[in-house]
């Protein structure tokens, strides 16, 4: 590798002795501005950027009025739905999530909405898209896009991950059954699409997904999105098998796994009171950099987190789960003639060597997974259990 002292300037050996670029091939998709660059800004930008593909189809609920743009959700969506496809048990009602001034984080309120997370999409419900609808009996909620403006049905040819049949929206019964995204392999209880003739689904953050983007930390050169075989993620290094994948249209060696297109430039974290930032190598640092959570050394040539003011640094894959799934939910079931209030809950050995997680029931052992817990004995049981004994 070259190195320039005064500039801090990086070349590769082959790509300083590489014939000159002529201006297109250097550009690449700089000359294709409507190209949507990631990563995107935030995490709430993940909501902005489903709606900005939502609207190309222009469907309303049930397929009427395909002319409404779908960014007009708000107070003129019905404000009740009697009897919504994804929740036929109980009515959902309209609603505004507004931020209390007032709200104090040490303090529990029970009508504190800042922890609203969306059955559909599985995101956030913020002030950003602030129309939402809730069932008043269950812990279920729909941002107003998700509920009323999600096609139910991509015809043949309007998936870019599955262009050859047609998709239905679907969602399973139970909150704890979980499907297998297709394109990005990831496990969600959220909303997703399926092709009945091939049984594939596909999560429906996923689904929208344009066929090319740009990606910042490679700007020149656009990214296609293709089936993948096992590979190394160039944002994580993890390797992937199965589903799709962005890969550069020049350069054939460089890709990255759906997932890690999703990470966020810049998000908030509890063990941090600024914002962290996402990295890219090579990084001018003098010491090591450890994780904050897992306490492990992060390769310094590889993407990482980190605050410049607290000098924290995080794996990405510490901080982003392979599950688009809501937690929290919570069940009361009798377990051996005694009776459990269970949330259902994401339990991860962050360090090495730590002991794994037993579920009560069966006794199989996790180093992590899904699990319902008992908030008052700490009862551990497998979801799998869970539906045998539950039924």
């Amino acid at each position: 590798m070259y190195y320039c002292h005064q500039c801090t300037y990086f070349v590769h050996m082959k790509c300083a002795t590489a014939p000159a670029l002529n201006e297109t091939e250097a550009t690449g998709s700089d000359n294709d501005p409507d190209l949507i660059e990631f990563p995107l800004q935030s995490l709430e930008a993940l909501s902005d950027f489903m709606i900005t593909q939502f609207s190309k189809f222009q469907v309303e609920f049930e397929g009427e009025h395909k002319d409404t743009a779908m960014t007009s959700t708000g107070p003129n969506d019905p404000h009740i739905i009697e009897e919504h496809w994804s929740h036929p048990d109980h009515p959902l009602q309209l609603f505004e999530f507004i931020i209390n001034e007032h709200d104090n984080d040490d303090e529990e309120d029970d009508n504190n909405t800042t922890g609203l997370i969306c059955d559909g999409c599985i995101q956030p419900i913020t002030a950003t898209h602030p129309w939402y609808y809730s069932c008043n009996q269950c812990n279920f909620f729909l941002h107003s896009v998700c509920a009323t403006k999600l096609p139910g049905e991509l015809f043949i040819g309007e998936s870019s991950f599955h262009p050859e049949h047609s998709l239905a929206l679907m969602r399973k019964p139970r909150f704890h059954t979980t499907v297998d995204c297709g394109v990005c392999s990831s496990s969600t209880n959220g909303f997703y699409y399926k092709c009945e003739a091939c049984d594939i689904k596909v999560d429906i953050c996923c689904a929208f997904l344009p066929s090319r983007i740009k990606y910042k930390s490679h700007k020149h050169h656009p990214f296609i999105l293709r089936p993948s075989s096992y590979a190394v993620c160039g944002v994580s290094k993890c390797g992937s098998q199965g589903g799709m994948r962005y890969e550069c249209e020049i350069c054939s060696n460089f890709h990255i796994r759906v997932s890690s297109v999703f990470y966020p430039s810049t998000m908030k974290h509890k063990y941090d009171d600024h914002s962290i930032t996402l990295r890219y190598p090579p990084f001018f640092y003098q010491g090591v950099f450890y994780c904050e959570l897992c306490e492990e050394q992060v390769n310094n040539q590889w993407w990482l987190y980190h605050c410049d003011e607290s000098d924290h640094s995080f794996h990405s894959d510490c901080l982003h789960l392979p599950y688009r799934i809501k937690l929290g939910v919570t069940i009361r079931i009798d377990i051996n003639d005694e009776m459990h209030t269970l949330a259902f809950v994401l339990e991860r050995n962050v360090r090495t060597n730590s002991p794994l997680f037993i579920c009560g029931n069966c006794g199989d052992k996790y180093a992590s997974g899904l699990f319902f817990k008992c908030d008052g004995c700490g009862f551990l049981i497998c979801p799998r259990c869970v539906s045998k004994i539950d039924g």
